[in-house]
């Protein structure tokens, strides 16, 4: 099951990056990022880790990804990165804090929505890891 998903997740991911505007073989790779982000997240999740480290690491590798393709490829690293975690954006957890907060259901919607801002923030502190290594690496290598 975890092969059609991945499958699926490259597919949606070279969507979004057409829609993006990414241009040319940098699609196709996008897509190989958004595959690489959902099959670890599948994969972590399998392990039993919470939510919060599987979004953590998914993201770290994906953006580790992103890091070494964009340099080969002489682009940026948002180019890739954006489109390429779009499988694992926290968009039914928003859709459910405020489908919750207009039905006045005002417990779950907090609880939704603190669990989709944790998702969100293991994301981000992911990004935020690896680029600051790698600009480490980069700095003390010049």
């Amino acid at each position: 099951m975890f092969i059609i998903e991945v499958i699926f997740a490259f597919f949606i991911t070279i969507s979004f990056a057409v829609l993006f505007n990414v241009r040319g073989k940098l699609v196709f790779y996008s897509g190989i990022g958004g595959a690489i982000s959902w099959l670890f997240y599948l994969f972590f999740t399998e392990k039993g880790y919470s939510y919060s480290t599987c979004y953590l690491l998914a993201t770290a590798i994906t953006a580790f990804y992103s890091e070494i393709m964009a340099k080969k490829l002489k682009t940026t690293v948002p180019t890739l990165l954006i489109a390429a975690l779009i499988p694992m954006a926290p968009g039914g957890g928003v859709y459910y804090t405020m489908l919750y907060l207009i039905q006045d259901k005002y417990q779950d919607s907090i609880l939704k929505g603190m669990e989709t801002s944790i998702i969100a923030g293991s994301m981000a502190l992911g990004i935020i890891l690896v680029t600051t290594i790698f600009r480490l690496f980069h700095h003390t290598k010049k």
